[in-house]
């Protein structure tokens, strides 16, 4: 499955990898699509959630038919929204606040687990869940301070101290189980600046990469056993990264808006845009 917004954020599309045909598309109306997310509760199929000004929509991913869900619909601006699962294999959605609160809903019903979360002394731009090695998340947030928390998603409890390096606001938060079995923890900021932690332990990883580009957006991967880091921004270069190193590795090409999608079968399916709106896979 791909899904694909717009440049102008109005419009949310789903594509048939196979084909390249265009499954379904849905116009948004409350300040375009901020972020969004897919998970497969059971028995449920596929959701998907999209932050909006006004809180987060929630659709069949597979149809793109709108789901009932007030209590996500009416929460103020969300600027970010992930999935995770829980023990149990419960799945859930997580939000990026603009008033500085952080969500949680559970996925199939759309019902908040849980008061919102405080914490950040600012917005909340950017949020991920983290897997651990047994499938089950916690999940991170990132605010426009350069502060991240990390957060048990089943309690609400705050998980260790702080991660800080940057100065400005986080734009992206993400994660990388890397082959050794530990969990990488990778954000960018505004000042175009790539950053890690250990997940687990919150300690820095390497030095910060400045990628040079603005507006960047980072797809992490393991690929032929190796992890890596792939980048793009304004510049309209694809970069691939070492993980453990932060060294460039290979030929940049041209794309915006990496995704790396994973398959079924393990493998890894890459995912850019072009600034006259179309989709280029490569495997």
């Amino acid at each position: 499955m791909v899904l694909s917004s717009s440049n102008g954020g109005d419009r949310c599309s789903r594509w048939d990898p196979e084909t390249g045909r265009e499954v379904w598309s849905i116009e948004f109306y409350a300040g375009g699509v901020r972020g969004k997310a897919v998970t497969c509760p059971p028995g449920g199929g596929a959701v998907l959630a999209s932050a909006n000004e006004d809180g987060v929509e929630r659709l069949d991913a597979l149809t793109g038919e709108e789901l009932s869900s007030p209590y996500m619909e009416e929460v103020g601006t969300v600027w970010d929204v992930a999935a995770g699962l829980l023990p149990g294999g419960r799945r859930f959605f997580v939000g990026a606040g603009h008033d500085g609160r952080v969500f949680r809903w559970d996925a199939m019903s759309g019902d908040p687990l849980g008061a919102p979360l405080t914490g950040h002394r600012g917005c909340v731009m950017a949020v991920t869940a983290v897997p651990g090695r047994d499938g089950t998340a916690v999940f991170a947030s990132g605010d426009e301070n350069g502060v991240i928390l990390r957060w048990n998603p089943e309690t609400g409890e705050r998980i260790g101290n702080p991660l800080t390096g940057s100065c400005t606001a986080i734009s992206q938060i993400t994660s990388l189980i890397l082959p050794t079995g530990s969990t990488l923890l990778i954000g960018t900021d505004s000042d175009s600046t790539l950053w890690r932690w250990d997940a687990s332990t919150g300690e820095s990883v390497g030095e910060p990469i400045s990628l040079g580009s603005e507006d960047p957006k980072v797809a992490p991967a393991v690929v032929d056993g190796a992890a890596r880091l792939f980048t793009s921004g304004a510049d309209d270069m694809v970069r691939e990264w070492d993980a453990a190193t932060g060294e460039l590795v290979g030929i940049p090409w041209t794309g915006i808006d990496i995704e790396a999608l994973a398959r079924a079968d393990g493998s890894t399916v890459f995912a850019t845009g072009s600034p006259d709106g179309d989709i280029s896979l490569y495997k």
